[in-house]
């Protein structure tokens, strides 16, 4: 197969000094590794990837009033004609331009034009964050886009930008081309990739220092690491309700936690494990108090695993192998804040009334009751995957859940009664289709939204029912990071879980959390 533009044209330069080298491999082995096949009355387009798919936006390819969106990397199927390619981490205008040629039968290589640029932002303990940037150019001080460190001791990939050749100036959010403190400049050259580090401080955003690192220098070169590890511990305090959530109470709380998150990443390629330990355990205090007060008991009990692995196959698409697994390591109890009957309708159908006196308890749950199994496999994708402030994952599959509730209680009360009534859940397994999405968003000013939402159909959806069988989870949280290890965070966990309960579980907090990372 022939290949229209010669290599020598932009190969050279971006291996010609070890310090500007490619992360990817020779543009030429890029293309002998594409399987993909030219069918007759086409042709195939290929912009070759400096450092990885993975890493780089889109390439634009234009014809007429047609717009196309590429992969770098890979070859893009086309008819015979003339087209313009563009390649830009900014606008259109901003980037670089190339004119090509598309014959039948055969490859055009886009002669690499253009330069790249890689930015890591530590602190001044060399520890990587999510520090904001903004990237100007420096002759037309027109600005390029804004973009954000990486957290890669969690699994984080740095994202690299494609530019026009030139002088760019790195500025703290806010600041203008003319600044005269928080900036740094870049020189990008042709066909060459330039790692770069900015020293920012993590809680004001100042700039301290910066500047150009060697490839063994720069801890995400899609090369040097392949393995991630963090664990955090730190403590917290939170204002907490619950509402018709399974072995849980019905009250508002104020909670004193400590907590332990624990993640590791694994990444060679297109292969990717991730896992994540959790545990937070606390004590809280109902409110309000009555003259004689009430005691204090456990409050946050949640114990989470969840482990992860994806094979990006085509792209961003792949299948995906998936568990987790959740529970509570203590009893859960209900402070009575005056002398109370609970009536428990039992697994059996039969009733159970007990009573219990003021500032005592009546147990809702065992220990380890509910634990909650899940499994899945399928397909997953990424989309928005080159967007600096954004990630978004869709996984859609086949999924197992192993429901043991083990008699655990939950609220069924009627109000028309002085007595409370719960129930108790049996245990159950399901099979079925499940769906996930997982996005997060980098907000301004040092906010963090993500969000997972999960909606799971067993097969028996279709003799049930799909209302009376359709299981959804939504967890939210929102976190404003106000010092280094100090943050502010709401937390919201939806479910529907309409074989359980048919009213929403419900569980909120807002909190004030302290942390400290330990490797």
């Amino acid at each position: 197969m022939l290949v229209l533009v010669a290599f020598t044209f932009w190969a050279a330069p971006a291996h010609a000094q070890d310090v500007f080298s490619w992360v990817a491999s020779h543009p030429a082995q890029q293309l002998a590794a594409d399987p993909t096949v030219i069918p007759v009355g086409q042709g195939a387009i290929f912009v070759p990837t400096i450092t990885g798919a993975e890493h780089e936006p889109p390439a634009t390819v234009v014809a007429g009033d047609e717009v196309h969106s590429i992969s770098v990397g890979s070859r893009a199927l086309f008819p015979p004609g003339p087209y313009v390619v563009v390649v830009s981490s900014g606008s259109p205008a901003q980037g670089v331009s190339v004119a090509i040629e598309v014959v039948e039968g055969e490859t055009t290589v886009v002669p690499v034009q253009w330069g790249a640029v890689r930015i890591e932002v530590v602190d001044d303990h060399r520890v990587p964050h999510r520090g904001a940037y903004e990237i100007i150019r420096a002759d037309t001080r027109q600005p390029v886009g804004t973009g954000f460190g990486a957290d890669t001791l969690q699994g984080e990939i740095l994202q690299t930008w494609l530019l026009a050749p030139g002088l760019y100036r790195i500025v703290r959010v806010g600041r203008s081309v003319r600044a005269l403190r928080d900036y740094v400049t870049v020189y990008i050259p042709e066909g060459g990739f330039v790692r770069y580090r900015v020293v920012q401080d993590a809680d004001t955003g100042d700039f301290l220092g910066g500047g150009v690192l060697l490839p063994e220098e720069i801890a995400d070169d899609g090369r040097n690491t392949r393995w991630f590890r963090s664990v955090v511990v730190g403590f917290d305090g939170a204002v907490a309700s619950n509402r018709n959530v399974v072995g849980a109470f019905n009250q508002t709380q104020y909670t004193a936690n400590g907590f332990i998150d624990a993640q590791a990443a694994f990444a060679d390629g297109p292969h990717r494990v991730t896992l994540v330990a959790q545990a937070d355990e606390g004590f809280s205090q109902v409110r309000p108090q009555d003259a004689d007060p009430q005691p204090l008991i456990r409050g946050t009990d949640r114990l989470r695993g969840d482990a992860l692995y994806t094979w990006a196959i085509r792209g961003a698409l792949g299948p995906y192998v998936r568990g987790s697994a959740q529970s509570r390591a203590f009893a859960s109890e209900v402070l009575a804040t005056e002398d109370t009957t609970f009536v428990t309708t039992l697994l059996d159908g039969s009733t159970a009334s007990d009573s219990v006196l003021a500032n005592e308890t009546f147990r809702i749950a065992a220990p380890w009751e509910p634990t909650l199994f899940r499994q899945g496999v399928g397909l997953n994708t990424v989309f928005l995957e080159k967007a600096r402030s954004m990630n978004f994952n869709f996984r859609l599959g086949l999924g197992s859940r192993q429901n043991l509730y083990d008699g655990a209680l939950v609220l069924d009360d009627t109000a028309s009664t002085s007595e409370v009534e719960y129930k108790a859940i049996p245990s159950f397994n399901e099979v079925g289709f499940e769906s996930t999405v997982v996005a997060t968003m980098r907000l301004p000013g040092w906010v963090v939204y993500a969000t997972d939402v999960e909606l799971f159909a067993p097969f028996t959806a279709v003799e049930d029912g799909l209302r009376q069988t359709l299981a959804a989870s939504w967890r939210n949280t929102l976190s404003l990071r106000l010092t280094r290890n100090l943050s502010m965070n709401y937390f919201v966990n939806i479910d529907l879980e309409p074989q359980v309960i048919d009213s929403a579980q419900v569980e909120q907090s807002v909190l004030l959390r302290a942390s400290w990372e330990l490797f």
